[in-house]
């Protein structure tokens, strides 16, 4: 059992080449953000499946009489299917919502939908796709939209359909493995996800300056697109983790005090060594209230804080909070950041709040400060002391610089 490999190249070809001369039927398609995915997709032999399918690991079963009697641009369509369930990582999606046996039906078309979204304008589409109108949806929606739609329509069960399962799109379409799928660690050939991931993020630069000189709705796609190129990871755990950092660097400064025996005072008799003092570092937090700092992003962030500070075991006594416009206006000792009183909503300046750190004594080891940064800095750091910013904004702002001597952390929220 063998694969004509010879046609399946010329497939791919067709795909990505742009035509010659006048625009024929069976003319190239001209879609060369398509390579990346269609020159990793690994080929293996299968009469169980009807035409091709695909698994996680990029490879394709194609049936080897079906690819003997199908045309060029009926396997170039195929594999221009199979790319965009990989690509779109819909295996991968459908766990995320919890596809099953009985709702795989749903998942199928849902995603198949939105592929012929994106493929029939490009008349590389297998016929067999269902369009969006014939299923009576929306166009342009997601496949997780269009699975939630399908899904809630009175429909039989399919529990076991799978059992023997030939049909569909392959376990790289909804993440249900196949009886004919080969193991991930298999001697064929496989892609794994740190690969996937590059393929994926390749094909989306391509396709976007593809859909853009093309002026097509892509729909689906382009909001695949926007996930894979400017994903941000939430901010909440990287200032978490920027202020334990801190504070855990200036707990490790320790000195050595003679009030406290060494542990090492055996290994030398008759003389006194003095033993290491750990001080529980000294927490200053400088709070922006001018009018144009964003309360509801201040709340949380300060909420962060307090976690941090609590999980650490630091107390009242060393936590100072500032609340700072043009001056300063009220110094408090907290065990809580959220329980300061906030006065202000004029201007901003908070070198004046952090000149007034640095006549506190004792001096604090980490200071940290909240504010949508529209505020001057002064030249140097807060003496002694590792300086944290929490930038306060909504995505899309645009900030201020922040000086080098401190780690700034944006925290955005949507726009309103």
């Amino acid at each position: 059992m063998t694969l004509n490999l010879q046609k399946l190249a010329a497939a791919k070809l067709w795909l990505i080449s742009p035509p010659v001369g006048a625009t024929a039927p069976a003319s190239p398609r001209d879609l060369p953000y398509l390579s990346p995915a269609l020159y990793a997709l690994i080929p293996v032999p299968n009469e169980e499946v009807p035409t091709m399918s695909c698994d996680e690991s990029w490879r394709i079963y194609v049936n080897p009489a079906w690819l003997d009697t199908a045309s060029i641009p009926e396997i170039g369509a195929e594999l221009a299917h199979v790319c965009w369930h990989l690509i779109q990582e819909h295996a991968g999606r459908a766990r995320d919502i919890g596809v099953d046996r009985s709702t795989v039906e749903a998942w199928t078309t849902a995603t198949d939908v939105t592929i012929a979204h994106t493929l029939r304008p490009e008349d590389a589409c297998p016929a067999r796709l269902p369009a969006a109108l014939s299923e009576g949806l929306r166009p342009g929606r997601s496949a997780e939209e269009y699975f939630a739609t399908i899904s809630g329509l009175p429909t039989e069960a399919v529990e076991g359909a799978l059992a023997g399962a030939t049909g569909g799109c392959g376990s790289g379409a909804d993440g249900l493995r196949r009886t004919y799928d080969h193991s991930p660690d298999a001697d064929l050939g496989a892609v794994d996800k740190f690969e996937a991931q590059e393929i994926r993020r390749i094909v989306a630069i391509e396709f976007r300056d593809h859909v853009t000189q093309r002026g097509t709705d892509p729909g689906d796609a382009l909001r695949w697109v926007a996930d894979t190129l400017e994903h941000e990871t939430p901010w909440e755990p990287i200032l978490t983790a920027a202020v334990r950092r801190a504070i855990g660097w200036a707990a490790g400064r320790g000195d050595f005090t003679y009030q406290r025996p060494s542990r090492r005072a055996s290994s030398a008799p008759g003389i006194v060594l003095p033993g290491q003092h750990r001080p529980i570092p000294r927490v200053s937090i400088v709070i922006d209230t001018s009018g144009s700092v964003d309360d509801e992003l201040l709340g949380r962030a300060l909420g962060e804080i307090d976690g941090v500070i609590t999980a650490l075991g630091i107390p009242g006594a060393n936590l100072t909070v500032y609340s700072v416009d043009a001056a300063v206006h009220t110094t408090q000792n907290l065990r809580n950041a959220k329980d300061a009183k906030l006065v202000g909503a004029g201007g901003t300046d908070l070198r004046i709040g952090l000149r007034a750190i640095e006549g506190q004594r004792p001096r604090p080891d980490v200071v940290i400060v909240f504010t949508d940064g529209d505020t001057p800095w002064p030249l140097t750091a807060p003496p002694g002391a590792v300086t944290v910013i929490a930038l306060l904004g909504r995505k899309g702002d645009t900030f201020l610089p922040t000086p080098a001597w401190a780690v700034t952390v944006q925290c955005l929220l949507s726009p309103r």
